[in-house]
This record gives C-alpha cells, structure tokens and sequence, in this order.
C-alpha cells in the first residue's frame, strides 16, 4: 500500500502541474480576449463619437449655409429695391433736369441782352462821370481814366453796331491826352513858397541887409604874400576892393522907408495869394496878370543880380508857362450815343407770366 501511494503521488502532481498550465493558459487567453473586446469597444466607439460629430458639423454646416442663402436672398431683395429707388430718383433728376432746361432756355430767351445790358448801363455811368468830371472840375486825368473803363464795357459786349460809339471815345481820348495836365497841388505849393520867400530878396537901393549880403558875395580873397616884393601889389588890390563902382542902365531907385518895405513885401504875398487863389479857381487870366504883377516889381525894387532875386523871377516865369483853364472838348456825344443805343435799339423784352413763375 504504501508503494501504492507512493506510486499514486507523483502522478498527482503531474496533473497538477498540467492543470495549472491549463488554467494559466486559460487566464492568459481570456485576457488577451478581454483586451480585444475592449479595444473593439473603444475603436467602435471612437468611430461613433467621430460620426456624431461629424454629423453635428454637417448640421452646422447646413445651417450655416441656410443663413447665407437667407443673407444673400435678402440683400438682394434690398439691392432690388434700392435700384428701383436709384431708377426713380435718376428719373425724377432727369424730368427735373428738362424743366431746369427749359426754364434757362425762356430765361436767355427773355433776357437775351442781360449782361450786355449792364455793360451798358455801366459804360454810360462811366462816360457821365468823365463828362461831369472834365466840365465841373476840370480833371482831365479822372476823365481819361473813365472814358477807359467805358471802352472796355463796350469791348465786353462785342456789338458792331457799337464800332461807331467806340470811335467817338477815342477820339475823345485823343482830345484830352493833347491837353497838358497841370499839377494844380504842386503849382499851389510852389506860390506858397515864393510868397515865404519874399523876406529874402535883397532891395535894388542898398540898406544894411542888402550891404551884408552884397558884401558877403563880393568879399574878395584875403592877400598873402609869400615875399616882400608882393607886398605893394596885395596893398594896392586891398585899397582898389574898397571901393566898387556900379553902372545903372536904369534910374537909381531911392531908398525905401521901412514902412514903404514892408507895405512892398505884403503887396507881394497877397499878389502870390491872389494868384494861388485863382489857381485853384481856375480863373488864368487873373492867375497871369498877378504873376507878371509880382515879377515886375521884384524886377522893379529888388537886386536882380542877387541868385535868391534871380531863382524867383525864374520861378515866375515858369509858372506863366502853364494855361491853369486849358479849351475843353466836347466828350458828351458819347454819353448821348450810348444811351440812344440802350433806350432804343437793345430795350430787352419783357419776360412772360409763365417764365417768371417757372
């Protein structure tokens, strides 16, 4: 019995070991299944959450292009309707246009002579303000400068009709450029400044002011002598400059009182005054008369071969070189042929009711 047992143990332990292989085996293959399935089960549901999601963008996706198709119909619908406004806004400016059109077309045709009416009425303003300048004031220069500007109105209008007009107004023009345009400012000045100067001029008989300045003129060269020897001829040249001798063409003129002087030099301010008062009066004949009055007697009382005597005769003289009231011509033919040619051949027409309420 006991070799029995021990006979029986040893396969015992065999099967055992077996046994154990087996399960062990077993275990390992029912992991390796275990793993399969749980990969499958997440391959299976990776693939589902993919689809889904994808489902969910196709969704998205739709929707979005729903939106835009939505978008698009409904901007076009508004491009539509804006273009039907354009259209009829274009269609209101183009009827508005006509209207406009025609409405400038009954105006030029109502008012054809508009602007070269006021060229007109300007050129006629210009050629009275030259006739009024040149006859009341006798200013040449603002006369010339008026008939100026009027031509130019003229040229603005480009009318043959106005050739004629044009041709007075340069006559005219050449007219007045012969006439010689007097400084009556600086004539004025002047007589202003001769009547001041009258305390100057040295008397032809010599008192002391005329012997001081008559001295301080002829005063002759003080002598040197470099030697002896020219000693008595600088004596004798001192003792000959003491004494001066003159010879009179004309009576010799007494010696003025000084009340007779002064009366001399304030008769002579009021000549220069009366003639720079008819200066600017215009009067020549009186302007010439005091001028020559007030060169003959400073010819008359004073020392005429003194240089303040002499610049003032000079003065004088040339003063009555100027006519201070030149001959005038005649400039009013063209202010007369302008407003002949406004009043009768270019009177515009008189625009209808239906023009001025357009």
């Amino acid at each position: 019995m006991s070799d029995a047992k021990e006979k029986s143990t040893p396969t015992t332990k065999a099967e055992k070991k077996v046994e154990q292989k087996a399960v062990k085996s077993t275990s390992s293959n029912a992991g390796v299944f275990t793993l399969i399935f749980l990969l499958s089960i997440a391959i299976i549901g990776g693939l589902y959450l993919l689809w889904e999601e994808q489902q969910k963008n196709s969704i998205k996706q739709n929707l979005i292009t729903q939106r835009i198709d939505e978008q698009l119909t409904t901007l076009n619908e508004q491009q539509q309707e804006a273009k039907a406004q354009n259209l009829k806004q274009i269609k209101n400016l183009q009827t508005f246009q006509e209207k406009l059109r025609h409405n400038l077309t009954n105006i030029v045709r109502n008012n054809q002579y508009f602007r070269n009416d006021w060229l007109l009425a300007e050129a006629e303003y210009l050629l009275q303000l030259a006739t009024y300048r040149l006859l009341l004031e006798k200013d040449v220069t603002t006369a010339m400068v008026a008939l100026k500007a009027a031509d130019s109105r003229l040229v603005e209008v480009a009318d043959p009709a106005l050739l004629k007009i044009r041709k007075i107004l340069k006559n005219d023009l050449q007219a007045l450029s012969n006439i010689q345009v007097v400084d009556l400012a600086g004539l004025s000045v002047t007589l202003t400044a001769l009547s001041d100067n009258i305390t100057n001029l040295p008397l032809l008989t010599p008192d002391p002011k005329t012997h001081k300045l008559t001295q301080a003129e002829n005063a002759p060269a003080s002598s040197k002598t470099d030697s002896l020897q020219q000693l008595p001829a600088a004596i004798w040249k001192d003792i000959k400059s003491l004494v001066i001798i003159r010879s009179h063409q004309k009576p010799v003129q007494p010696l003025l009182a000084p009340e007779q002087h002064f009366f001399l030099e304030q008769n002579l301010a009021l000549l220069f005054e009366q003639a720079r008062l008819a200066l600017l009066n215009g009067n020549n004949k009186i302007y010439q008369e005091r001028l020559q009055a007030t060169k003959k007697w400073i010819s008359q009382y004073f020392d005429t071969e003194h240089n303040i005597t002499r610049n003032m005769l000079a003065s004088i003289t040339e003063l009555l070189k100027y006519d201070i009231n030149p001959t005038l011509p005649d400039i009013s033919s063209a202010f007369s042929a302008v407003k002949k040619y406004r009043t009768q051949g270019k009177t515009p027409k008189t625009p209808t009711t239906k023009a001025k309420e357009e």
